[in-house]
């Protein structure tokens, strides 16, 4: 086989298994969130890495919340919106803390 056609090859390759690599949406968070195994870790992880990601900027959560009461939280807010779960689930996530504990404005300063 040519050079160049094993790179196609190789190229094509690692083109179709990146796209396998997809983000999570909400039906695959809340199914996650539904079991007791190595997936509900995933998912925990997954959810504290954006609550993390977005404190300070769109929430402002107390300092004793724990990642299960995130978890607790995220999972009731999805078994709630079956329309909606297939929004992206950093979505989700993100508008739980938002709506949960808002950051309060600062005065003084531009928004």
């Amino acid at each position: 086989m040519k050079r160049s056609m094993k790179r196609l090859i190789l190229i094509a390759a690692l083109t179709c298994s990146s796209a396998q690599a997809e983000f999570k949406d909400g039906n695959r968070l809340l199914s996650q969130l539904q079991t007791s195994t190595h997936e509900y870790t995933n998912a925990l992880g997954y959810i504290m890495g954006v609550a993390d990601t977005l404190q300070g900027v769109t929430h402002c959560p107390p300092a004793n919340v724990t990642a299960g009461q995130l978890a607790d939280m995220v999972k009731q807010h999805l078994e709630g919106l079956p329309g909606l779960r297939h929004l992206a689930a950093d979505l989700h996530v993100a508008h739980v803390m938002k709506a949960t504990w808002p950051c309060a404005a600062k005065q003084g300063k531009p928004v």
